[in-house]
């Protein structure tokens, strides 16, 4: 009877053990092609289960990981009895936020995870203009635990265009300013070294000596010639 009870409690405690372990959620990004709007129909899963397979979208283009877009990740309670949470994009008034409890960002091979315990979670990708995604997938809700998963994949939908590097626009180059022309002074010549033999300078107080020598001379020219014409009458 002991060894019966002593299993008893093995197998409960190994079934507690495991309902209320914590869960794995994992989140893969992949970025779809401009204009697709989800995976190809036979990839397209929203069960938690991995994707084994090449992710293509429903356009048939091949995926590719994206790293470095950041994830918000909220725990959060229903309101109300049949509350109309959903899946993707949950009304607002469906639930209030208990918590923050964590801020991934995916790595190299677009993956982010952490370990949660029994609850609801909210997911919110956030946008990367850097990664060329501009606009977030839909919020997404999980319940956890999936039976029977120990780890829960989630693979957030939304496209991602190829960022364009816009050179900025080249300003219009300033003509260059003409250089101030200075009129060139005139030379001035210097006439002091010229010596002109038989004039005097021009200058206002010698041209009134010259006026005044050719007077005098005038004055003893004429005295001369009356005295000339003087002793001609005499000898006559």
């Amino acid at each position: 009877m002991s060894i019966l009870a002593f299993a008893l409690v093995l197998i409960f405690g190994f079934v507690s053990q495991n309902a209320f372990a914590d869960s794995r959620l994992t989140i893969v990004k992949y970025g779809l092609s401009p204009g697709a709007s989800g995976f190809s129909e036979n990839q397209t899963t929203n069960d938690g289960l991995k994707i084994n397979n090449l992710p293509l979208d429903n356009l048939g283009n091949e995926l590719s990981v994206v790293s470095g877009i950041h994830y918000l990740v909220y725990e959060i309670s229903p309101t109300g009895v049949g509350s109309g949470l959903t899946a993707t994009n949950p009304s607002q008034t469906s639930y209030t936020i208990s918590k923050e409890i964590a801020d991934l960002v995916t790595d190299s091979n677009g993956v982010a995870s952490l370990s949660v315990s029994e609850g609801y979670y909210l997911i919110e990708e956030q946008s990367n203009p850097q990664k060329g995604l501009l606009k977030p997938a839909l919020p997404l809700v999980v319940k956890l635990p999936v039976s029977g998963l120990n780890n829960v994949y989630i693979y957030p939908k939304s496209s991602v265009d190829e960022e364009e590097t816009i050179s900025p626009p080249q300003a219009n180059p300033q003509p260059k300013p003409k250089p101030i022309e200075v009129p060139n002074a005139p030379k001035t010549v210097d006439d002091s070294s010229k010596k002109v033999f038989g004039l005097l300078p021009k200058t206002g107080v010698v041209s009134s000596l010259l006026l005044t020598s050719y007077g005098f001379a005038l004055f003893l020219i004429i005295i001369f010639l009356k005295k000339h014409s003087k002793n001609e009458e005499e000898v006559k």
